[in-house]
């Protein structure tokens, strides 16, 4: 097992750590600034998908997070391979097999990463992104999707935490809505399945959980709430989404630093719009509120410390 001492990191690099980037047009100073991982969901062929994560895995000097959204309703593949919906799926043993075929071609492409399973029922928005049934049933397919994940040593990401992200579409609306404990009940047998990451989504959520006017993504209450029964990494919802964004119309550099307060491990940032100087900038906002002490860096160190725990190095501090 390969060994990082932490001390030996520069606080940029372990806020950078903190970071998933779009990767779909390479650019070798995300591996320079040291970012912990990149999304791919825009290419056309198996070889564009292959060459360009071998192209940033060389470049980084430790191991990155390779990251997409494969979940049969959204596919990234759909050029050259055809999947069913989660909303096709009949039987636990159908789900089983869709996850190991959905790690087989990540692995085959270069990923370890899948923004999957979809753990929600109540859906308005994309009929097919979540499992059908009774709770018991739907419990069963999420349990044996990520089985198969796992079975192709593809890390699994339950989402979007504590639901309600399929009531309507985050990606451009700020909303409310009320979470029921079967909504917490999924989320929780994902954790018994041994789900290596939970996803936080962007409504503002009351009932069985309250995100006290917050949105999930930045309410310390639902975060921490969360890590007490929850070993694994946190990771935000698409950070500039409008459900979030529109609470930061006129003062956006304040995200990142919320984002690290609120609990969050990693930060999805897939915009392609996020290019390179945007995010050295939010790395440099978190850098600022440390250096004022408005986020402490053993806070920093706490989430860096899981990531490369995750990533397979032996940790020392």
């Amino acid at each position: 097992m390969e060994h990082i001492n932490l001390n030996k990191l520069s606080l940029k690099e372990k806020i950078a750590q903190m970071i998933i980037v779009n990767g779909n047009s390479f650019d070798k100073r995300f591996g320079e600034l040291g970012v912990g991982g990149i999304f791919l969901d825009d290419l056309n062929t198996k070889q564009e998908y292959k060459e360009t994560i071998r192209k940033y895995q060389r470049n980084s000097q430790i191991k990155l997070f390779v990251a997409t959204d494969m979940e049969g309703y959204w596919n990234p593949f759909k050029n050259f391979y055809k999947s069913k919906t989660f909303g096709e799926i009949k039987t636990p043993k159908d789900a089983y097999f869709l996850g190991k075929e959905h790690g087989k071609i990540l692995k085959e492409l270069g990923f370890n990463l899948n923004f999957s399973p979809v753990v929600e029922v109540r859906n308005n928005v994309w009929p097919g992104r979540s499992f059908r049934g009774t709770l018991k049933e739907v419990k069963e397919k999420i349990r044996q999707y990520v089985k198969g994940l796992h079975k192709e040593k593809i890390f699994a990401v339950a989402k979007h935490y504590p639901g309600g992200s399929m009531i309507k579409d985050p990606h451009w609306f700020k909303f409310k809505t009320k979470i029921h404990k079967e909504d917490l009940e999924l989320f929780d047998e994902t954790i018994k399945s041994g789900i290596d990451m939970i996803m936080i989504g962007h409504p503002i959520v009351y009932g069985a959980i309250n995100s006290e006017n917050k949105q999930c993504t930045v309410s310390k209450k639902i975060i921490l709430g969360l890590k007490r029964k929850f070993n694994g990494l946190i990771v935000t919802d698409a950070v500039t989404m409008m459900g979030l964004r529109w609470s930061y119309l006129f003062n956006f550099k304040k995200v990142y630093p919320e984002l690290v307060k609120a609990g969050n491990d990693l930060l999805l940032d897939s915009s392609k719009f996020s290019i390179y100087s945007k995010i050295l900038k939010r790395v440099n906002e978190i850098e600022n509120a440390v250096k004022k002490k408005e986020i402490l860096e053993e806070r920093i160190n706490e989430s860096v410390k899981r990531i490369l725990s995750v990533k397979g190095y032996k940790v020392i501090d």
